[in-house]
């Protein structure tokens, strides 16, 4: 026999190792091969924001050349986060009076945007300070993180800023991307129902630094008279 294979040519050497090696090569089929399909992995249903409890509005000028006034409207998310919610509502209707702490009038009108980053997020609401190192909430210092219900996989959310864990206080954002990185670690509390043009044009004068190109000034805030019937 190894005689008889010396004098074989060597490919018809190999095909013969070929075929003792794999069976199912000659015929032979293997029973572990799968005789169906593979199920394709079930996806997760698209997220369903909450229902908005409350309208709330903010006016807003840039101050380019020729100044850009216009307003965003934003509703609130009161079944999800009722304690943000409130502190957010408050704060933009300015009828809690001054603060426990600063002693400065609980209310966005006269902050401004003081940090915009371009394909990121607009962000003011520095009560205190208007420049991003103070605010106050109207429960006098910070409060807890309260829900992580809601991800971050959409644009113009309304989201609480924050120094950290547990540390709200009236500094707030709205996304212009997705940023799912923030899932977990900033409470979403609220969307841009209108103005969506407003917040694009307030990213615009933004910098990578996050310092503004002009003052971007929340002129005007409160609340808007709301019925449940308003979202069917």
């Amino acid at each position: 026999m190894t005689l008889t294979l010396l004098r074989l040519p060597i490919a018809v050497i190999a095909l013969i190792i070929a075929l003792v090696a794999c069976p199912a090569a000659a015929g032979v089929l293997d029973d572990t091969v799968p005789k169906e399909k593979a199920k394709k992995p079930k996806l997760k249903p698209p997220t369903k924001l909450p229902d908005v409890t409350h309208r709330v509005y903010l006016d807003v000028v840039i101050s380019e050349e020729e100044p850009i006034k216009g307003r965003i409207t934003l509703g609130l998310f009161g079944d999800t986060a009722p304690k943000t919610v409130e502190n957010f509502r408050a704060l933009c209707a300015c009828d809690k009076g001054n603060g426990e702490i600063s002693g400065k009038p609980l209310c966005y009108k006269g902050t401004s945007f003081h940090r915009i980053i371009p394909n990121f997020m607009i962000q003011g609401g520095d009560i205190t300070e208007n420049n991003g190192v103070g605010g106050e909430s109207i429960y006098g210092g910070y409060f807890d993180d309260e829900s992580f219900e809601v991800p971050h996989n959409k644009v113009y959310l309304l989201n609480m800023a924050n120094k950290g864990p547990n540390s709200n206080g009236s500094q707030f954002f709205i996304n212009t991307v997705k940023t799912s990185w923030l899932d977990n670690k900033n409470v979403v509390f609220g969307m841009v129902l209108a103005g969506f043009d407003v917040v694009d044009d307030i990213e615009a004068v933004g910098t990578n630094s996050g310092d503004p190109q002009v003052n971007v000034a929340i002129v005007a805030s409160g609340e808007l008279p709301f019925t449940a019937a308003e979202e069917q």
